[in-house]
């Protein structure tokens, strides 16, 4: 079985080829991007965070840093810096939201901003400056560097305000993966306002968190 989905600069094609589901893309050329971390500004006051009425497998993840413990790349702010995975290769800013897991699954975090704009893999940009910067395909891309870590950020000084709806979607097994727990973490402003595991199976598309922007 096969679904197009078209986007506005890219294609992505969805094939099952031995057992495993590809996603083929066909893109536009476009320019190189460096990325680097930037210097959340102070937490907007009035920022909030609540996990999502009945989000069945969501779990809070409690004590999950320590300051001055190295940082790894799982989804946490291990070092209480405010940053979450810094030096794993994936940009921060006012607004930082990052999905981690490890098992062999591809997930997709879905984030839809205040206008409505979802963004994923397949709307890699909002127009409200949302970016998604690593579209991780677990086990599917093995030669993936860090493939099983998604990161959604706004480097805005001022994000928009208003509600930001937080998804997981488990969008194939890639191989055996089976029941996968991801942990997600939200920054606002250099500051962790939730952290998150959610337990998901094969095709679950579970929303996680909702946020709230003065």
């Amino acid at each position: 079985m096969k679904r197009i989905v078209f986007t506005l600069l890219a294609a992505s094609l969805l094939v099952l080829v031995g057992g495993c589901r590809a996603r083929v893309r066909v893109r536009a050329p476009r320019p190189s991007v460096t990325v680097q971390a930037r210097a959340p500004q102070p937490p907007p006051p009035g920022a909030t965070v609540s996990v999502t009425t009945g989000g069945a497998g969501v779990t809070v993840v409690d004590n999950y840093c320590n300051a001055g413990q190295p940082e790894v790349c799982n989804g946490l702010d291990d070092n209480c810096n405010g940053v979450i995975d810094e030096g794993c290769g994936f940009s921060s800013g006012n607004i930082q939201i990052t999905l981690a897991w490890a098992t062999g699954a591809d997930l997709d975090l879905y984030v839809i901003d205040p206008s409505g704009f979802e963004i994923s893999y397949q709307n890699r940009q909002s127009p409200t400056g949302g970016h998604l910067d690593h579209d991780a395909r677990g086990a599917c891309n093995r030669r993936q560097e860090g493939n099983t870590i998604e990161n959604v950020y706004w480097d805005a000084q001022n994000p928009p305000g208003g509600q930001y709806r937080v998804e997981v979607h488990y969008w194939g097994e890639c191989g055996v993966a089976g029941t996968t727990q991801a942990t997600l973490s939200i920054a606002v402003g250099g500051q962790i306002i939730g952290a998150y595991n959610v337990v998901l199976n094969p095709r679950d598309r579970q929303a996680v968190a909702i946020f709230n922007m003065p």
